[in-house]
């Protein structure tokens, strides 16, 4: 079953999955349509019966160059949505297992805060929270935002590994890193690869055009990320619960 933070995590994950794999089927089957009818002087919309009332940006003329245009278009969106998604699941485990590892080994995670770090809670601060629950709540939001602060994925997990003295595959790691950090690229630039992408694509796991440097982001490549993530998220739960660290 894993930890409650990796049953909500597994949870997630399955929604996401389901839905990208019905949205990539409806568009694929509306594809074929729209191809299979094309020059028919109609809009797209039309095509597949629906209403300009309701889906005005479909006026678009289902012709051959328009249709591959358009369903790229959404391909795309969808698949880089679904990283960026990703990347938060991934964030919301990490957060919520500290909150976890609090109940059984707090010391560890402190050895997560950077040195220059203020870990210190005022009088105003607990009185304000209430409750030992609620301190521990806002511990652990503390903790995660330090190790978010540096901006740096690889170095927030690898400080989790080495405080809590799990056993992680490189290769799982690194591959699961670089998924991730499509999420940084999509968001900021404009889902094209740079030096930092292209180092960390050893095994060529991510395609990426020569002339533009622009990432394929579709189905396959939105697919092998959620498993690999979720197959390193389920590796580290399985390291916390064989350690009793949770």
């Amino acid at each position: 079953m894993g930890s409650k933070s990796f049953q909500s995590f597994d949870g997630k994950i399955r929604s996401l999955k389901q839905h990208l794999q019905l949205a990539d089927v409806v568009l694929t089957n509306a594809n074929k349509v729209c191809s299979k009818n094309a020059g028919n002087g109609k809009t797209i919309a039309d095509t597949l019966s629906s209403s300009l009332a309701t889906h005005a940006q479909l006026n678009i003329p289902n012709e051959s160059i328009d249709i591959s245009r358009t369903f790229a278009t959404s391909r795309k969106k969808l698949n880089e949505q679904a990283i960026i998604e990703l990347y938060a699941f991934f964030s919301d485990y990490l957060s919520s297992i500290i909150r976890e590892l609090e109940n059984t080994k707090p010391q560890q995670i402190l050895n997560m805060v950077p040195s220059d770090t203020s870990t210190d809670l005022s009088y105003a601060d607990i009185f304000s929270l209430g409750s030992y629950a609620q301190i521990l709540d806002e511990i652990a939001r503390r903790v995660y935002r330090a190790l978010e602060a540096e901006r740096c994925t690889p170095k927030l997990l690898d400080k989790f590994i080495k405080a809590t003295k799990i056993n992680i595959n490189t290769v799982l790691k690194e591959d699961s890193l670089l998924y991730l950090e499509i999420r940084h690229l999509i968001i900021h630039n404009n889902s094209r690869a740079d030096s930092k992408l292209q180092k960390m694509n050893k095994r060529n796991l991510v395609s990426i055009n020569s002339s533009n440097l622009c990432i394929s982001i579709n189905y396959p490549l939105s697919s092998s990320a959620i498993d690999k993530v979720y197959q390193l998220c389920s590796t580290i739960d399985s390291e916390l619960i064989k350690h009793h660290l949770i």
